[in-house]
């Protein structure tokens, strides 16, 4: 009787199963709590401490697309010195050549140009006054009392001359910033009286423009 029974499968037993070894889990899977992918998974993670901002503006500056961690102090520091030569260098070579555009952020001032170019359009009596001044230190040397006294009395007109011809580029010179630059701060009579004071060939930034105005 059992041969005429039919014949059922059995049961497929849980444990009889095969063992399928654990593959990666899905993208969906590797997400943190709040449902968005890992530092790792969208490409926004770091992996290394953020790069200072001037690092990173020095790098804009020479084109470079990424910013490298120094790997200690030393290299830090060397790298920081670096960068102030450079700096250096490029700020020098804005002087000597007056190009407004590279100077320190001090002398690209507006009102500082305004009155540089002013200066250098005029003649100014500080040079005069300089060849007064080196006569006068001659002529304390000479044993000879009239050297010494033109020397002396041209020394106090070079005196004089200076501080009336310095009174008239004060006034210019702050009505012409006023005029451009009702609301400005920058102080410019001292800076323009100290430019005055040097021939063309001595002054720093150079002068960009000629005495008729022309620039260079």
């Amino acid at each position: 009787m059992a041969l005429l029974k039919r014949h059922t499968p059995a049961r497929n037993d849980p444990a009889d199963a095969p063992v399928v070894p654990a593959g990666p889990a899905p993208a969906a899977d590797r997400r943190n709590g709040s449902g968005t992918p890992t530092g790792s998974e969208n490409g926004s993670g770091k992996g290394r401490p953020t790069p200072k901002r001037s690092e990173a503006r020095a790098a804009r500056a020479r084109g470079g697309s990424a910013v490298t961690t120094p790997a200690s102090r030393k290299e830090a520091r060397a790298r920081s010195r670096e960068e102030r030569r450079r700096t250096t260098r490029e700020y020098r070579t804005a002087m000597l050549s007056g190009d407004v555009n590279k100077l320190p952020p001090r002398e690209r001032a507006p009102e500082r140009v305004l009155a540089r170019d002013f200066v250098d359009t005029r003649r100014n009596v500080g040079p005069f006054f300089l060849a007064a001044a080196a006569l006068y230190f001659v002529g304390g040397i000479v044993p000879n009392t009239y050297v010494r006294l033109i020397t002396t009395c041209l020394m106090l007109l070079g005196i004089l001359a200076v501080v009336a011809d310095s009174l008239v580029l004060v006034r210019r010179v702050g009505r012409r910033v006023t005029e451009r630059y009702p609301d400005s701060h920058v102080k410019v009579r001292a800076y323009s009286v100290q430019r005055a004071l040097l021939p063309a060939r001595w002054r720093m930034p150079r002068p960009r423009v000629t005495r008729a105005g022309q620039d260079r």
